[in-house]
């Protein structure tokens, strides 16, 4: 699976994230990060399987968006690892899963070293996608900061059938 030093860093960042909270106590999750914390999966790199075009970096939400609905893989909101990147080598992010594997549209193959998010199932993607008028679900969208993260969602929880069936091949962030 991971490097234990790849989980460790990834708890490291993200539980960064999950003190920059919304909300109050009475909320089900302070931040989407306390929450891909809680119920996240992780899962290794997979190679790009090459059955559609990559995107460039930077529209993560709008290519897994474009890839789920071209090959019916399951969308997935989290946080990637990468490296070497930055000093914040983990960040927001969308990917795909395809048969249980990451499908990455929008991160070139050799740069992510583990992903933590959630799959979300697709009547819940398309719904919540058209409410909030982005490809971003559950987090704020890069490109118009004027929409955050799912207040909805952190206040109440996923509703019943949110989750993806698709049985994660990762394991829950230990």
């Amino acid at each position: 699976m991971a490097a234990r030093g790849d989980v460790a860093t990834m708890r490291e960042f993200v539980g960064t994230f999950a003190g920059l909270y919304l909300g109050d106590d009475t909320w089900r999750f302070r931040s989407v990060a306390q929450m891909v914390l809680e119920t996240g999966t992780l899962w290794p790199p997979s190679p790009w399987p090459g059955d559609r075009p990559q995107w460039q970096p930077g529209r993560c939400f709008d290519a897994a968006t474009a890839y789920a609905d071209a090959t019916q893989a399951a969308y997935v909101e989290g946080f990637v690892l990468v490296p070497g990147l930055t000093e914040w080598p983990v960040f927001e992010h969308a990917w795909c899963l395809r048969d249980g594997k990451v499908a990455d549209p929008s991160l070139p193959d050799g740069h992510a070293a583990l992903y933590l998010g959630i799959a979300l199932a697709p009547a819940f993607r398309a719904a919540e996608q058209a409410r909030r008028g982005t490809s971003a679900v559950l987090m704020a969208d890069p490109a118009d900061f004027r929409i955050g993260d799912n207040e909805q969602v952190l206040q109440w929880g996923l509703p019943e059938g949110a989750a993806a069936g698709q049985a994660p091949a990762g394991t829950l962030m230990p």
